[in-house]
């Protein structure tokens, strides 16, 4: 196999379109209505859901619906400030797919993301499902998302949505069926050659991070020893949710735009903390500092 080609490396000016600047008479449906889809009973983590919602609120969401299982809502309710809660019928603490609710939850919605500490329960699966036929908007699927559709990534072949899959190297291998080390060896091809036959973007984390619609090729070169910690993966999600809910006309570099703001904000984290004892919401709340960094005042 050759060895990767066809990148280009992500900078921090090249963030500045997807970021913009906001004018004095904006209002918040500007920039999208989003819902962040997770939790169960076992992966309940209220602050860390919330952390999540607040993490797309920082990176500029007009508004943000955090949806999970009605088990856990009550839990999960005190830690959440600006964003709205939607609980969601479940069954045992996972989510039962009910479809008048998904249908009301992405109702004049930009962007959903799916599959943060949900588990893979047929609940799941069938939401993923659903969305998949029928959202308009940005699909974001991760974590236990992309363990759903590891056996039928047949799914993703003409959906309705506009899909981003957001996979570590073990969730790709799970989807494309490769070793961990061969797809380590060759991370560029391989992620351009998934994004490609299905027709998502692809962003694959790493040390660096490839996003690649197939075409194109970004790669992200920031982020930290102290982002590999629970958590960092939910943070990155409600990023991307949110960035690309108000860059509807260049989705694709508002997922490398939001890449570069997560791994950004895990180095401004470390460098307060140490990578040993940073955690995920130490990078949750360097986000500010790191789109203040990027953007440009008129």
């Amino acid at each position: 196999m050759q060895n990767d080609t066809n990148r280009t490396v992500w900078q921090g000016e090249d963030c500045r379109a997807c970021l913009g600047w906001r004018s004095g008479d904006c209002n918040k449906g500007d920039f999208g209505y989003i819902a962040l889809i997770g939790g169960s009973l076992q992966y309940g983590g209220a602050a860390k859901l919330a952390n999540m919602a607040a993490c797309a609120m920082r990176s500029g969401a007009g508004v943000v619906k955090l949806a999970v299982p009605r088990t856990i809502a009550d839990a999960v309710t005190p830690y959440l400030l600006e964003s709205t809660l939607a609980p969601l019928s479940d069954r045992n603490g996972e989510l039962r797919f009910v479809p008048s609710e998904i249908a009301e939850l992405i109702r004049n919605v930009r962007s959903v993301a799916i599959g943060m500490g949900c588990k893979t329960g047929n609940g799941v699966r069938k939401t993923l499902q659903y969305l998949l036929q029928n959202f308009r908007g940005t699909l974001v699927i991760d974590a236990d998302g992309l363990n759903c559709i590891a056996t039928r990534t047949d799914l993703l072949k003409g959906c309705r949505p506009r899909v981003v899959v957001t996979p570590h190297v073990g969730e790709f291998s799970r989807l494309t069926g490769l070793a961990v080390e061969e797809i380590k060896s060759h991370p560029t091809e391989y992620a351009q050659r998934f994004a490609s036959y299905h027709g998502v973007i692809t962003l694959l984390k790493g040390a660096s991070t490839t996003v690649t619609d197939g075409n194109k090729t970004y790669v992200i070169e920031r982020g930290c020893a102290g982002m590999a910690t629970a958590g960092s993966g939910d943070v990155l999600s409600g990023i991307v949710a949110a960035i690309c809910a108000y860059n509807n006309d260049k989705l694709f570099e508002a997922v490398a735009t939001a890449a570069y703001v997560n791994g950004l904000a895990g180095e401004l984290a470390e460098a307060e903390s140490n990578p040993i004892s940073m955690t995920a919401g130490d990078t949750a709340r360097h986000i500010t500092a790191a789109i203040s960094s990027l953007i440009s005042r008129p």
